[in-house]
Protein backbone atom coordinates (compact mmCIF):
# COMPACT_ATOMS: atom_id res chain seq x y z
CA UNK A 1 0.00 0.00 0.00
CA UNK A 2 1.15 3.62 -0.56
CA UNK A 3 3.25 5.21 2.12
CA UNK A 4 1.27 7.81 4.09
CA UNK A 5 2.25 11.40 3.52
CA UNK A 6 4.69 10.82 0.62
CA UNK A 7 4.49 12.54 -2.76
CA UNK A 8 5.14 9.78 -5.28
CA UNK A 9 6.29 12.32 -7.89
CA UNK A 10 9.25 13.63 -5.90
CA UNK A 11 9.56 11.11 -3.07
CA UNK A 12 9.47 13.76 -0.33
CA UNK A 13 7.04 14.09 2.54
CA UNK A 14 3.88 15.97 1.63
CA UNK A 15 3.70 19.61 2.64
CA UNK A 16 1.25 22.32 1.63
CA UNK A 17 0.14 23.21 -0.96
CA UNK A 18 -1.16 19.73 -1.80
CA UNK A 19 -3.69 18.55 -4.38
CA UNK A 20 -4.70 15.20 -5.87
CA UNK A 21 -3.27 13.66 -9.00
CA UNK A 22 -5.49 11.51 -11.22
CA UNK A 23 -3.77 8.32 -12.35
CA UNK A 24 -4.02 8.38 -15.32
CA UNK A 25 -4.82 12.03 -16.09
CA UNK A 26 -8.53 12.83 -15.98
CA UNK A 27 -8.40 14.32 -19.47
CA UNK A 28 -8.04 10.80 -20.90
CA UNK A 29 -11.72 10.51 -19.96
CA UNK A 30 -13.50 13.24 -21.99
CA UNK A 31 -16.70 14.91 -20.67
CA UNK A 32 -19.01 12.93 -22.98
CA UNK A 33 -17.57 9.67 -21.68
CA UNK A 34 -17.84 10.81 -18.06
CA UNK A 35 -21.48 11.66 -18.68
CA UNK A 36 -22.18 8.27 -20.21
CA UNK A 37 -20.42 6.31 -17.47
CA UNK A 38 -21.80 8.43 -14.66
CA UNK A 39 -19.65 9.79 -11.82
CA UNK A 40 -16.23 8.25 -12.38
CA UNK A 41 -14.30 6.72 -9.53
CA UNK A 42 -10.83 7.48 -10.81
CA UNK A 43 -7.69 6.68 -8.88
CA UNK A 44 -6.41 9.80 -7.10
CA UNK A 45 -3.21 10.20 -5.11
CA UNK A 46 -2.29 13.23 -2.95
CA UNK A 47 0.83 14.99 -4.29
CA UNK A 48 2.53 18.34 -4.07
CA UNK A 49 0.65 20.88 -6.15
CA UNK A 50 3.88 22.07 -7.79
CA UNK A 51 4.91 18.50 -8.70
CA UNK A 52 1.52 17.86 -10.26
CA UNK A 53 1.43 21.13 -12.20
CA UNK A 54 4.87 20.44 -13.68
CA UNK A 55 3.33 17.72 -15.87
CA UNK A 56 0.35 19.63 -17.25
CA UNK A 57 1.88 20.74 -20.56
CA UNK A 58 3.27 17.28 -21.28
CA UNK A 59 -0.04 15.62 -20.41
CA UNK A 60 -1.80 18.00 -22.80
CA UNK A 61 0.66 17.02 -25.52
CA UNK A 62 0.31 13.32 -24.67
CA UNK A 63 -3.47 13.38 -25.21
CA UNK A 64 -3.31 15.51 -28.37
CA UNK A 65 -0.49 13.46 -29.91
CA UNK A 66 -2.24 10.10 -29.39
CA UNK A 67 -5.80 11.29 -30.04
CA UNK A 68 -5.58 10.97 -33.86
CA UNK A 69 -5.39 7.18 -33.45
CA UNK A 70 -8.36 6.97 -31.09
CA UNK A 71 -11.31 6.85 -33.48
CA UNK A 72 -13.24 3.61 -33.73
CA UNK A 73 -14.35 2.97 -30.15
CA UNK A 74 -16.80 4.71 -27.82
CA UNK A 75 -14.02 6.19 -25.68
CA UNK A 76 -11.84 6.88 -28.70
CA UNK A 77 -14.55 8.76 -30.57
CA UNK A 78 -15.33 10.74 -27.43
CA UNK A 79 -11.75 11.94 -26.94
CA UNK A 80 -11.34 12.64 -30.65
CA UNK A 81 -14.50 14.73 -30.84
CA UNK A 82 -13.69 16.53 -27.60
CA UNK A 83 -10.21 17.61 -28.72
CA UNK A 84 -11.41 18.72 -32.15
CA UNK A 85 -14.42 20.49 -30.64
CA UNK A 86 -12.15 22.45 -28.31
CA UNK A 87 -9.88 23.32 -31.23
CA UNK A 88 -12.81 24.67 -33.26
CA UNK A 89 -13.62 26.93 -30.31
CA UNK A 90 -10.08 28.31 -30.37
CA UNK A 91 -8.57 26.21 -27.57
CA UNK A 92 -5.10 24.65 -27.82
CA UNK A 93 -4.74 25.75 -31.44
CA UNK A 94 -0.95 25.90 -31.22
CA UNK A 95 -0.77 22.40 -29.77
CA UNK A 96 -3.07 20.99 -32.46
CA UNK A 97 -0.94 22.59 -35.18
CA UNK A 98 2.17 21.05 -33.64
CA UNK A 99 0.58 17.59 -33.67
CA UNK A 100 -0.56 18.04 -37.27
CA UNK A 101 3.00 18.97 -38.24
CA UNK A 102 4.17 15.61 -36.90
CA UNK A 103 2.35 13.77 -39.70
CA UNK A 104 4.64 13.13 -42.66
CA UNK A 105 3.01 11.76 -45.83
CA UNK A 106 6.39 11.33 -47.55
CA UNK A 107 9.12 10.80 -44.95
CA UNK A 108 12.52 11.40 -46.54
CA UNK A 109 10.75 11.54 -49.90
CA UNK A 110 9.39 8.00 -49.65
CA UNK A 111 5.86 7.22 -50.82
CA UNK A 112 4.30 4.80 -48.35
CA UNK A 113 1.94 2.04 -49.54
CA UNK A 114 -1.78 2.09 -48.83
CA UNK A 115 -1.98 5.87 -48.42
CA UNK A 116 -0.19 5.58 -45.09
CA UNK A 117 1.62 8.43 -43.38
CA UNK A 118 4.23 8.52 -40.66
CA UNK A 119 3.28 10.10 -37.33
CA UNK A 120 6.24 11.16 -35.24
CA UNK A 121 6.12 11.93 -31.54
CA UNK A 122 8.09 14.04 -29.14
CA UNK A 123 9.46 10.90 -27.52
CA UNK A 124 10.67 12.54 -24.33
CA UNK A 125 7.22 13.98 -23.58
CA UNK A 126 5.40 10.74 -24.34
CA UNK A 127 7.90 8.84 -22.21
CA UNK A 128 7.59 11.30 -19.33
CA UNK A 129 3.81 10.99 -19.12
CA UNK A 130 3.73 7.21 -19.67
CA UNK A 131 6.30 6.82 -16.92
CA UNK A 132 4.33 9.15 -14.62
CA UNK A 133 1.24 6.98 -15.03
CA UNK A 134 3.21 3.82 -14.27
CA UNK A 135 4.88 5.45 -11.27
CA UNK A 136 1.45 6.33 -9.87
CA UNK A 137 0.13 2.82 -10.44
CA UNK A 138 3.22 1.24 -8.89
CA UNK A 139 2.85 3.52 -5.87
CA UNK A 140 -0.82 2.61 -5.53
CA UNK A 141 -0.22 -1.14 -5.83
CA UNK A 142 3.02 -1.55 -3.93
CA UNK A 143 3.90 1.72 -2.17
CA UNK A 144 7.20 1.96 -4.07
CA UNK A 145 8.46 5.37 -5.18
CA UNK A 146 10.38 5.57 -8.45
CA UNK A 147 12.34 8.63 -9.53
CA UNK A 148 11.43 10.47 -12.71
CA UNK A 149 15.07 10.04 -13.81
CA UNK A 150 14.81 6.22 -13.67
CA UNK A 151 15.50 4.89 -17.15
CA UNK A 152 12.53 3.43 -18.98
CA UNK A 153 12.05 1.87 -22.39
CA UNK A 154 8.72 2.98 -23.88
CA UNK A 155 6.94 1.84 -27.03
CA UNK A 156 3.81 3.30 -28.66
CA UNK A 157 1.71 1.08 -30.95
CA UNK A 158 -1.54 2.38 -32.48
CA UNK A 159 -4.24 -0.07 -33.54
CA UNK A 160 -3.54 -1.69 -36.90
CA UNK A 161 0.23 -1.75 -36.45
CA UNK A 162 2.22 -4.91 -35.63
CA UNK A 163 2.43 -5.56 -31.91
CA UNK A 164 5.91 -5.60 -30.37
CA UNK A 165 7.29 -9.11 -30.01
CA UNK A 166 8.02 -8.50 -26.34
CA UNK A 167 4.35 -7.61 -25.77
CA UNK A 168 3.14 -10.77 -27.50
CA UNK A 169 5.49 -12.82 -25.30
CA UNK A 170 4.29 -10.94 -22.22
CA UNK A 171 0.62 -11.61 -23.02
CA UNK A 172 1.16 -15.37 -23.12
CA UNK A 173 1.25 -15.43 -19.32
CA UNK A 174 -1.31 -12.72 -18.53
CA UNK A 175 -4.82 -12.93 -17.12
CA UNK A 176 -7.44 -10.22 -16.89
CA UNK A 177 -6.45 -6.57 -17.17
CA UNK A 178 -6.71 -3.99 -14.40
CA UNK A 179 -8.76 -0.81 -14.66
CA UNK A 180 -12.28 0.26 -13.69
CA UNK A 181 -13.03 1.62 -17.16
CA UNK A 182 -11.26 -0.74 -19.56
CA UNK A 183 -12.80 0.85 -22.66
CA UNK A 184 -10.86 4.02 -21.85
CA UNK A 185 -7.86 2.77 -19.88
CA UNK A 186 -6.64 -0.66 -18.82
CA UNK A 187 -3.27 -2.07 -17.84
CA UNK A 188 -1.31 -5.21 -17.04
CA UNK A 189 2.03 -5.68 -15.33
CA UNK A 190 4.55 -8.31 -14.30
CA UNK A 191 8.12 -8.62 -13.06
CA UNK A 192 10.87 -10.94 -14.23
CA UNK A 193 14.27 -12.05 -13.00
CA UNK A 194 16.72 -11.82 -15.88
CA UNK A 195 20.40 -12.62 -16.31
CA UNK A 196 22.31 -9.61 -17.62
CA UNK A 197 25.82 -10.80 -18.55
CA UNK A 198 25.99 -12.96 -15.46
CA UNK A 199 24.33 -10.39 -13.18
CA UNK A 200 20.78 -11.14 -12.00
CA UNK A 201 18.41 -8.21 -12.40
CA UNK A 202 14.73 -7.65 -11.81
CA UNK A 203 12.84 -6.17 -14.75
CA UNK A 204 9.33 -4.72 -14.64
CA UNK A 205 6.99 -4.77 -17.62
CA UNK A 206 3.83 -2.65 -17.81
CA UNK A 207 1.39 -2.47 -20.71
CA UNK A 208 -1.37 0.16 -20.95
CA UNK A 209 -4.21 0.38 -23.45
CA UNK A 210 -5.81 3.76 -24.15
CA UNK A 211 -9.32 3.98 -25.61
CA UNK A 212 -8.96 0.38 -26.90
CA UNK A 213 -6.79 1.87 -29.65
CA UNK A 214 -3.29 2.78 -28.47
CA UNK A 215 -0.89 0.41 -26.71
CA UNK A 216 1.97 1.70 -24.59
CA UNK A 217 4.57 -0.52 -22.99
CA UNK A 218 6.97 0.60 -20.29
CA UNK A 219 9.94 -1.54 -19.31
CA UNK A 220 12.29 -0.67 -16.46
CA UNK A 221 14.71 -2.13 -13.97
CA UNK A 222 13.77 -2.46 -10.34
CA UNK A 223 14.27 0.73 -8.32
CA UNK A 224 17.12 -0.88 -6.36
CA UNK A 225 19.13 -1.50 -9.52
CA UNK A 226 22.40 0.41 -9.79
CA UNK A 227 23.50 -0.59 -13.30
CA UNK A 228 24.74 1.99 -15.81
CA UNK A 229 21.72 1.37 -18.08
CA UNK A 230 19.49 3.02 -15.50
CA UNK A 231 21.15 6.36 -16.15
CA UNK A 232 19.91 6.63 -19.73
CA UNK A 233 16.40 6.45 -21.08
CA UNK A 234 15.85 5.58 -24.75
CA UNK A 235 12.29 6.05 -25.97
CA UNK A 236 10.65 4.59 -29.05
CA UNK A 237 7.93 6.76 -30.51
CA UNK A 238 7.36 6.64 -34.25
CA UNK A 239 4.18 5.13 -35.61
CA UNK A 240 2.80 4.56 -39.07
CA UNK A 241 -0.94 5.06 -39.43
Amino acid sequence: MPLPGVCYLCGLLLSKPVNVDHVPAQQLFPPALRKELGPLQLLTIPVHQACNSAYKADEDYFVHALMPFARGTVAGNAIYNHVLGAYRKGHNSGLVRKVLSEFQPRPSGLVLPGNKVVKRFDGKRIQRVAWKIVRGLVFNHFGDVYAEAQATWVTVTPVGEPLPEHFEAFMQTQGDAHGRYPGAFSYRFDAYEVDDAGTPRKMHYWAMLLWDRVLLTVIFHDRLCACTSCWTSPTEGTAVG
